[in-house]
C-alpha cells in the first residue's frame, strides 16, 4: 500500500455520459478548469475541475 490513488472527481454531465442512453450528455460539461473562491489567492475551490479522461489534463476536448 505505497502508492497512492488519485480520486477522480467528474462532473455531474461526465458522470451521466457514462450511461449508455445519455453519451450526448457528456459533451455538455462546462468544469473544464478550477474556479477558485475569489481572494483566496487559489488555495480554496469554488468548483474543481472535471478529471474525466475525456478532457486530459490540459483542458476541454
Amino acid at each position: 500500500m505505497s502508492a497512492a490513488t488519485e480520486e477522480v472527481t467528474m462532473s455531474a454531465e461526465c458522470t451521466l455520459g457514462q450511461r449508455p442512453d445519455y453519451r450526448d450528455v457528456h459533451g455538455l460539461c462546462r468544469q473544464t478548469k478550477d474556479v477558485p473562491l475569489p481572494y483566496s489567492g487559489g488555495s480554496v475551490l469554488l468548483v474543481r475541475r472535471c478529471r474525466c479522461a475525456c478532457h486530459g489534463r490540459g483542458g476541454a476536448k
